[in-house]
């Protein structure tokens, strides 16, 4: 049953009608969005699509030209960043360099006055919590850039906020470490109960990290759901491109599905234009040596690319990219068949933009 919006304004983050404009340039246009209470929640998209203007504003760093924002039923549109309960770590981490890790984790505290012995104790707790206990006397040049992100994670819970924004805190990270730190997030955030949200033009740390997510785009939120729906059907050309790999198929309505280059294709979904596209993901073609029942397509294999779990073949008639871990013989020039089957062809809406 879907909640009414005076129900989500009283629980967890409510975003209505937010517009940001720097002039002539609409940073966000009527943006709205709800996150639940204890919820990871990511905005995905390129650069200079708004997701970090966003994230500001949520903040209080910025304010926005209209529209509303509310924390737990009340509106904090207009609150001064320092009254928000909100926390942010940020892409450079912007550690005191002349701190230790201990006195960078208590320094929030030590501004806001807590009592010593509560101070103690909240650090102590976050630094073990993110193993940091042993570098606890360490400046920030003595760090590893895992490390930095950690204290600054540190820094940033241990004011126990309600909200913990996440400005693409893992982009200074190498590939292997980026991944070890999106899995320790991950579970961090389901330990601690809190809200993250989480900014990142990176689809695979989306994906692992996110109970929901918003692929933004021009300003605007194209599409919110769970990271499986997200992929598994994208709205548009724009989201099945920018979130994984999809091929993309011209065609034309005809009764009962599409007529393609590769000829008639059945769908299970609607249609609703006479001409437009419908996508497929590498990995759901399956690859065989008799042809199937429905969809299938007799096509000769042009390239592969070996990536460790699976092989990517490319063929023709095309371009499709298709990925299979079954077939381990097949070379370029051999002719296969394809089954693009009914129920993974997603038909996309008008994308024209």
């Amino acid at each position: 049953m879907s909640r009414s919006p005076e129900t989500i304004i009283e629980n967890g983050l409510a975003i209505r009608n937010v517009c940001k404009h720097y002039e002539d340039f609409a940073a966000l246009e009527d943006v709205s969005l709800h996150v639940a209470p204890g919820e990871f929640f990511t905005l995905l998209g390129p650069s200079g699509c708004g997701k970090t203007t966003l994230l500001r504003i949520i903040a209080g760093l910025e304010l926005a030209d209209s529209g509303q924002i509310f924390s737990g039923g009340k509106d904090i549109t207009r609150l001064p960043a320092i009254k928000r309960q909100v926390n942010t770590v940020f892409q450079s981490y912007a550690l005191f360099p002349h701190l230790t890790v201990w006195e960078n984790v208590a320094f929030g505290l030590r501004s806001r006055k807590f009592p010593a012995g509560e101070i103690k104790r909240r650090v102590e707790r976050r630094l073990e919590m993110l193993d940091l206990g042993a570098l606890a006397g360490r400046q920030p040049h003595q760090l590893s850039g895992g490390q930095k992100q950690r204290v600054a994670l540190a820094r940033a819970l241990v004011n126990e906020p309600d909200v913990l924004l996440l400005d693409e805190p893992m982009s200074a990270l190498d590939a292997r470490l980026r991944a070890q730190v999106q899995e320790d997030l991950r579970r961090l955030q389901r330990k601690l109960g809190r809200t993250f949200i989480l900014v990142t033009h990176d689809q695979a740390e989306a994906l692992v990290c996110s109970d929901r997510m918003a692929v933004m785009r021009d300003g605007q939120i194209v599409q919110t759901g769970d990271p499986e729906a997200v992929y598994d059907y994208p709205k548009n050309r724009f989201v099945a491109e920018f979130l994984g790999v999809a091929n993309l198929i011209p065609c034309t309505r005809v009764p009962g599905g599409v007529q393609t280059a590769f000829g008639f294709l059945a769908l299970e979904q609607e249609v609703p234009w006479e001409k437009g596209t419908v996508a497929i993901r590498p990995e759901w073609i399956r690859v065989g040596e008799h042809p199937p029942e429905r969809n299938g397509v007799r096509v000769r294999v042009t390239d592969i690319v070996y990536r460790g779990t699976s092989f990517e073949l490319w063929v023709e008639p095309g371009p499709l990219r298709v990925r299979t871990s079954s077939y381990r013989r097949i070379n370029p020039g051999r002719e296969i068949w394809l089954e693009l089957a009914p129920e993974e062809l997603q038909v996309l809406e008008d994308d024209t933009n």
